[in-house]
């Protein structure tokens, strides 16, 4: 998981999104932050830059909430060689709450450099 800083820290995961009001066929999850995502569909998408959506985020690591329910708006999209990515802000939805915790999960994880130093234990080695 890369965090990348922008106005809020974009966390780079895999996940699956669905809107029937973007597209017939799902998306798939870039990245996100407390603020919003990106989404790209291999497909093209008509996207109103109006519009409110809702979009339902399925997570593929499983320590993470299984699905978000997030309200939210476009603030650019990008059509490409007939598939599209979309920016999205999100609106107050009914799964904030539960998108900050796993916020706070993913900023975590990103601290934790996950070097080897933190796996030792004892600095004499031990014949088994």
């Amino acid at each position: 998981m890369c965090a990348k800083t922008r106005k809020a820290v974009r966390y780079e995961v895999l996940g699956r999104v669905e809107s029937e009001e973007l597209s017939a066929f799902p998306g798939k999850l870039i990245d996100i932050s407390t603020h919003g995502c990106k989404i790209h569909y291999a497909n093209p998408v008509a996207v109103g830059l109006e519009t409110e959506y809702t979009i339902k985020i399925k997570f593929t690591d499983k320590d993470l909430p299984e699905v978000l329910t997030m309200i939210c708006q476009p603030v650019w999209a990008s059509e490409d060689s007939g598939s599209t990515d979309i920016g999205m802000k999100f609106l107050h939805s009914p799964d904030t709450d539960t998108l900050l915790k796993y916020i706070t999960i993913l900023h975590i994880d990103s601290c934790d450099t996950g070097g080897i130093e933190g796996q030792i234990m004892e600095s004499e080695c031990l014949f088994i």
